[in-house]
């Protein structure tokens, strides 16, 4: 973390690749430590060829739900749209490694499936990809579970998204053509660091603009108006909400992130639950996990996850 306080810069582009840079020497350093925890990869969608497999990470002991069972946690990754895969490639393919990781050592059957990307596909897409992989989970939980920990609990799945894999997660759960086909109903979700609306600057970036179409297709599909057109009943029916970012996002993203609050409150009757990382920027609380610097983010979110299971 100290080399990620020397970087003045917020803007994406300019930290990505040195804030990954930062944690590669890191993670490698424990290595064995994080792949003590066991990985398996499966097709969710076998009717298309690429980018439909997912990667689970299985706890050596796990956190029990009522039931009994292992509870579930899907993260969905960034990339901005065009980028991103559960499996990165040398030197960095230790950050999902990582992360799948730490929330199956603190007792969750973790879960990042692969989705598709622009150019090849447009909105809602990759949210259905993400729908198809929850579903999937749903009807395969026979087929997920190993013999040495409680079969994993599908009345107990939370969905994280970070960043792109944010916004995904978000028309997961406000579109109602696909948070309808969600099965079953999530236990909570945790959205980090993504866009409540887009702004200016947001708009003319490209892969946004391949992926949610022209400036009026914008405003009609970003989260804060999927969020208003639902009515109040929808509104009730949308699992618990948790609110994370780093400390030191993008200005505009840190603007997003504030207004999504009040949406929120008004609409749900009360603010939703909401973590700050800590000396984070947009980048490394993800890559933070497993490290030993920087986890605390990951800690809160786990303990805000097992509430929910009692």
């Amino acid at each position: 973390m100290e080399i990620i306080a020397r970087f003045a810069e917020t803007a994406i582009p300019s930290i990505s690749l040195r804030s990954l840079a930062a944690f590669v020497p890191i993670l490698e350093e424990r290595r064995a430590e994080i792949e003590k925890i066991q990985r398996k990869t499966f097709v969710y969608d076998d009717k298309r060829r690429t980018r439909n497999e997912l990667d689970v990470y299985y706890p050596l002991n796990s956190t029990l739900t009522k039931s009994g069972k292992t509870p579930i946690l899907v993260f969905v990754y960034g990339g901005g749209f065009n980028t991103g895969s559960r499996q990165l490639p040398e030197p960095f393919s230790m950050g999902y490694r990582a992360l799948g990781s730490f929330f199956a050592h603190r007792g969750f059957i973790t879960i990042i499936p692969d989705y598709r990307l622009v150019p090849e596909v447009k909105f809602p897409a990759s949210s259905e990809d993400i729908r198809d992989a929850v579903n999937w989970i749903f009807a395969s939980i026979d087929i997920i579970g190993i013999p040495l920990i409680p079969a994993p609990d599908a009345d107990a799945i939370f969905v994280m998204g970070h960043s792109a894999g944010d916004m995904h997660t978000k028309v997961l759960t406000l579109y109602p053509p696909l948070s309808t086909t969600v099965h079953p109903r999530l236990k909570g979700v945790i959205w980090c660091s993504g866009s409540w609306y887009f702004d200016e600057r947001f708009r003319i970036e490209v892969p946004a603009q391949q992926y949610f179409g022209s400036q009026a297709e914008q405003k009609e599909r970003e989260p804060r108006a999927l969020w208003n057109n639902l009515s109040d009943e929808q509104i009730k029916n949308i699992p618990d909400i948790l609110l994370v970012r780093a400390e030191r996002e993008p200005d505009w993203l840190l603007t997003s992130w504030e207004d999504s609050l009040p949406d929120i409150e008004k609409r749900r009757g009360e603010a939703p639950q909401a973590i700050i990382c800590k000396g984070h920027n947009h980048i490394s609380p993800n890559w933070a996990l497993c490290s030993g610097e920087g986890e605390e983010w990951g800690e809160e979110v786990v303990i805000w996850m097992k509430a929910r299971l009692t």
